[in-house]
Parts: C-alpha cells; structure tokens; sequence
C-alpha cells in the first residue's frame, strides 16, 4: 500500500476552499492506484518557530535541536510517504503562517550549505535522505485570475525542490466557485480535479494540456467581476 501524506496549511483545516480540490484530486488518485492517504492540519499541530542556530546542520546533524513539539512526526510521515501533497490558500503571494513556520523547521532535511555552486535545474541543497522516488504537489488556490501572482511560490519551491522536482497545481477563483452553491457547476469544476488526480495516479505526472485545463479560472471576468462585488458589499455590511 503506497501512502499520500497531505499537509493542509489552511487556518480553516477542515473548512478550507482549496482541501474540496485537494480532496478530488486526491480521489481520482485513489481510484486507480493501490493509495493511502493521510490529512495532517497544520494549525491543529504544535509546531515552534525556528530559531536560526543551525544546530540540524552542525552539531546535531539531520535533528532539530527543538524538542516537544510535533515536527519530528510530520518528518517520520514525510520519510514514510510516496506522495507529499503541501494543500494551501495563497497568502500574500506566498505560504500561509503555520505553513512557513513548519517548513522553515523542515531545514534539518537538507544538507548544509558548504559553498557550493548552484546547478541549474536542481535544488539548492541535497537532500540528506533518499527522495528520489517520492513526489511532491503543490496545490494552490488564489482569489486573483492571474497566474502571475504564483510565481513567488514558483521560485521558492524551485530552490527548495528544484525545477521539475514537484507539481504546481494552480486554483485561480477557488473560494468563489466553492463559496456560490453552484452545486452542479461546482462538480463539473471538481471533475477537473478528480481527471487529474487518476491521470497522476497512472503515469505519476500531469500532461500540459491537463495544466492548462487546471490553470483555467471557473468564471468569465466579467462574471467574476460581479461575484467580488457582491461578497466585498456583504463583507462591510
């Protein structure tokens, strides 16, 4: 039995948007594959900040030197995993809080830095254990039509991962389409997902074309244009 470990950095845990897409994609996965899968709510962990000593690079190699929290489970799981799915609302062009802090704890996976060059295309640390067999998502979703606003993610996860070391699933106009009660337009857009997740399920990557299906916001700008009036005029009465 192979495992996917999905680690949601919403602040909603169970109530976020972009979990109702991870949780289709995950199914389509399921459906076709021998898969397991686990939910861990980041904000339901206790996870410490780091604190900069570098101690899991010098003097306690490969361990963080916080003890009493849950980062060394979260890093069992990880280790145990076949698929790591990171499921995420876009905070500010980047990771939510909890999700940042958990990952700047996640240093102690990599190697030091000694010097070296970076090589183009590949991280910008070895990893410290095997992971060359394990695939990592990225599911994001975002209030704005525009991609463009994903490139931080982008960049980050290059660093950490490298180009093509992992999947980006972009989610333009995600809460929206969840939050209407469209409920049949809402499947169709699921459906999306669930295609996805059996296509990855079966050759462990997603075409292009599947890409750009996903890249595709819901609604047309116009439509969407009203649906943002309406929730800005709600949100101030």
């Amino acid at each position: 039995m192979k495992k996917i470990l999905i680690l949601n950095g919403s602040p909603k845990c169970e109530r976020s948007s972009t979990m109702v897409v991870t949780e289709a994609f995950v199914q389509g996965i399921e459906s076709c594959s021998n898969f397991n899968s686990e939910i861990l709510h980041i904000s339901k962990l206790n996870v410490k900040p780091c604190l900069d000593c570098l101690g899991c690079w010098g003097r306690n190699e490969g361990k963080c030197l916080i003890k009493g929290d849950d980062v060394s489970m979260v890093k069992q799981k990880i280790l145990e995993a076949d698929i790591i799915i990171l499921s995420f609302p876009l905070f500010f062009f980047g990771l939510p809080g909890e999700m940042k802090i958990l990952m700047d704890r996640l240093l102690s996976f990599l190697m030091p830095y000694q010097g070296q060059r970076h090589s183009a295309g590949k991280p910008f640390h070895e990893f410290r254990y095997d992971m060359s067999e394990k695939k990592w998502i990225l599911i994001s979703s975002s209030a704005w039509d525009d991609l463009q606003v994903f490139k931080p993610l982008e960049q980050q996860f290059d660093c950490i991962l490298g180009e093509g070391g992992y999947t980006l699933i972009r989610c333009p106009q995600t809460k929206a389409i969840v939050d209407q009660g469209m409920r049949i337009r809402l499947r169709r857009y699921l459906q999306r997902y669930e295609n996805a997740g059996k296509e990855f399920g079966n050759n462990g990557r997603l075409s292009e074309t599947t890409m750009s299906i996903l890249d595709r916001p819901p609604f047309s700008r116009s439509v969407y244009s009203q649906i943002l009036e309406r929730f800005w005029l709600q949100e101030k009465n």
